[in-house]
């Protein structure tokens, strides 16, 4: 059924905008560099176009993933960049790990989005100090969001477009300003087998 559905969409691609051929063969050829060279990116996993993955060696992206175009990723040489199966990276997104990042599953990035893991010693002498940056899973990050270096976000958390991610934000929240402040909390959903009730 899958295969079919993929076999569906090119054949309107190329009956409605023959054009966009041509950007589907590249985003294959980049997806074929990170998948079977570079041996980074899990099976399924859809890169676009000038979408760059630097000390490739340090970075491990799940199955059913999508990176959008003109993604760059960079892990230091000792950092590590960690994406969970199904999250989805949206373009212009750059991402620093030098300290490490790890992304949990189904976690949704929007465009621009900024994460660095690099920090300074500004009372000194100005020596770089990383500090690891953790997303839970099935977290949803708005456009634009700047996520600084030693943040944790919490699973199933929100933050909103433009926000500014100073430090860690718990489960479950909504957050949004800069700096990003925690503004709704979600109510976790009812376990039935606590809660008394059964199970329809």
């Amino acid at each position: 059924m899958y295969i079919l559905d993929k076999f569906t969409y090119l054949k309107r691609v190329i009956r409605t905008n023959p054009s966009e051929l041509l950007r589907l063969c590249r985003i294959g050829l980049t997806t074929a560099k990170y998948r079977y060279i570079k041996r980074c990116v899990g099976k399924g996993t859809i890169v676009g176009v000038r979408t760059e993955i630097i000390n490739s060696v340090n970075v491990h992206i799940g199955n059913d993933c999508l990176l959008q175009d003109a993604i760059y990723l960079r892990a230091g040489t000792e950092g590590r960049i960690t994406i969970g199966d199904r999250a989805a990276i949206n373009s212009f997104c750059r991402f620093f790990g030098h300290g490490s990042i790890a992304i949990g599953e189904d976690t949704q990035i929007g465009p621009g989005c900024l994460i660095t893991t690099t920090e300074h010693d500004y009372d000194h002498t100005l020596e770089a100090r990383f500090r690891p940056v953790s997303i839970g899973k099935r977290v949803w990050i708005g456009a634009n969001v700047t996520i600084l270096p030693g943040v944790e976000i919490g699973d199933f958390s929100v933050i909103g477009a433009g926000s500014v991610v100073m430090k860690s934000i718990r489960p479950r929240c909504m957050a949004l300003g800069v700096p990003a402040r925690v503004v709704k909390l979600f109510c976790e959903p009812a376990d039935p087998v606590h809660s008394g009730k059964e199970e329809v």
